[in-house]
């Protein structure tokens, strides 16, 4: 051990060769160290270009140093076309660091070749974790995937505006309808942009037979004539709504193209209660088949932030949070998992229910959702369906705590000694603990009488005040001469 002219300790690595990249918009700060980590005579800078021509030469210098250890800052979108070059070269070991492990320690300059040199440092000595980046196969599904969420969400904000459109004009058809978007919906709102307004007989001839409001209740929710620039405006997202459906189709069906060839893996997650196929579709273009990259269960579940954290010191536990993770992983998990306990006695839903007044709703859905992430690490790693007999043990031994816990209280009621007050006006009933029930002598409440009796026999009444328990600290007694 030497001290490094750095101001760390550090470590002597003859012969290792690492690389450490700061990658922005236009340009890419490259710093490869060769042998020990803390000699700056060793360490060669050199910028390129984020052009596609200019990372092929990034490329072949790295290769011709004999360099095949990278580490780069996942910095938004600009190190995937740096890594997906880098990870054509066989041999190559390409790393993606979180920006919350990379950060410099204080005191240092901040530059942009300082970050790189800081970064190849940090993985010559292998000092940070890697993140988990899934196989090119499924980072195409993925990008359809994702762009298929942002439509549904997309479509849903054009519902949102077309409610507005209509209670700002004094059209309640949300309040007769329980989808405005439905078939009988989109009938009438195309016929109330043409048109401007619409009689009994206009909304017979659009509504569906499965409507349950009658077409006098929707006439009188939407009576009234919309304006000229309102039914423009109408006409517009109706057919911004229509590109959003047939956008939605066209992407699902090349999701559905591009997964076919993981339909194994599909199956088997479908097979849970309550999952569907675009269900399963998200969840492996998320987290792919191969899931070697995580030891356990328990690995997986922390890295898509379902597990809580450890939070204790000094004997002292402290309340425990599940950390931020990816927003489609976490959200898509938590998604399938209120569609999960849905299903009817199954392992899921009866521990859901029967948890969930005890930790909330949203802690409850969140142990859900890391369930069936474990589960589905369970299913791909050994290739096995869903064991549906296992929910009927789970279900069996339920009712069967139930039933025990219903029997011990039954017991101990029929054990213990029940008595019965009817209060009359003089009189008061006891019965026995026996099955033949007693009638006990009725006593007297009559305050009265008891204190008659008690004058006769010469006993005083004792004074209401001195029955009752002083409250209060003690007053002081003086001390005896």
């Amino acid at each position: 051990m030497h001290r490094a002219d750095e101001g760390t300790m550090q470590t002597t690595i003859p012969g290792v060769i690492a690389c450490g990249m700061d990658i922005h918009r236009d340009k890419i700060d490259a710093c490869v160290r060769i042998g020990d980590g803390s000699a700056d005579g060793n360490v060669m800078i050199k910028t390129f270009s984020t052009m596609r021509k200019s990372l092929f030469e990034l490329r072949d210098w790295i290769i011709s140093l004999g360099c095949y250890k990278v580490l780069m800052e996942s910095t938004g979108v600009y190190w995937m076309p740096t890594y997906n070059i880098l990870e054509e070269v066989g041999g190559m070991n390409v790393g993606i660091g979180n920006p919350r492990d990379l950060k410099n320690s204080p005191g240092r300059p901040k530059t942009d070749r300082e970050d790189a040199k800081w970064l190849s440092r940090l993985c010559m000595f292998g000092l940070v974790l890697k993140s988990f980046v899934v196989e090119r196969p499924f980072r195409a599904l993925r990008e359809y995937t994702r762009y298929h969420k942002k439509l549904v969400q997309e479509r849903a904000r054009q519902i949102n505006r077309i409610e507005k459109l209509l209670q700002m004009n004094g059209f309640k058809l949300s309040s007769v309808l329980t989808d405005i978007t439905g078939v009988s919906g989109m009938r009438i709102l195309k016929k109330l942009a043409d048109q401007g307004e619409l009689s009994v007989f206009d909304i017979k001839e659009n509504l569906d037979c499965r409507c349950k409001s009658t077409p006098e209740e929707i006439e009188l929710a939407i009576n009234g004539v919309m304006k000229p620039t309102s039914r423009v405006l109408l006409k517009f997202q109706l057919n911004k709504l229509k590109s959003c459906d047939n956008e939605i189709d066209e992407v699902y069906e090349l999701m559905l193209q591009l997964s076919e060839e993981h339909a194994g893996a599909i199956y088997i997650i479908e097979s849970i209660p309550g999952l569907s196929t675009l269900s399963a579709i998200y969840i492996i273009a998320e987290i792919g088949t191969d899931l070697s990259s995580f030891k356990t269960a328990n690995h997986l579940t922390a890295w898509a932030g379902l597990a809580p954290k450890d939070n204790q010191s000094a004997d002292k536990a402290r309340p425990k949070k599940t950390k931020k993770a990816s927003q489609y992983v976490k959200s898509l998990m938590i998604q399938c998992a209120w569609a999960a306990i849905k299903a009817r006695d199954t392992r899921l839903s009866l521990w859901y229910w029967r948890n969930m007044p005890r930790l909330g709703k949203k802690k409850a859905i969140t142990a859900v959702a890391r369930k069936l992430l474990c589960y589905i690490y369970a299913m791909l790693k050994d290739g096995t369906l869903y064991d549906e007999s296992l929910d009927v043990a789970y279900a069996n031994n339920v009712r069967a705590k139930k039933l025990d816990a219903a029997q011990k209280i039954v017991g101990s009621q029929k054990s213990g000694i029940q008595t019965f007050d009817k209060s009359n006006n003089s009189n008061d009933v006891r019965l026995a603990p026996s099955s033949d029930s007693v009638l006990v002598e009725p006593k007297s409440n009559d305050k009265q009488t008891e204190s008659i009796s008690q004058q006769e026999n010469g006993i005083e009444s004792p004074n209401k005040t001195a029955q009752q328990k002083k409250r209060g600290r003690p007053k002081k007694v003086a001390a005896l001469d």
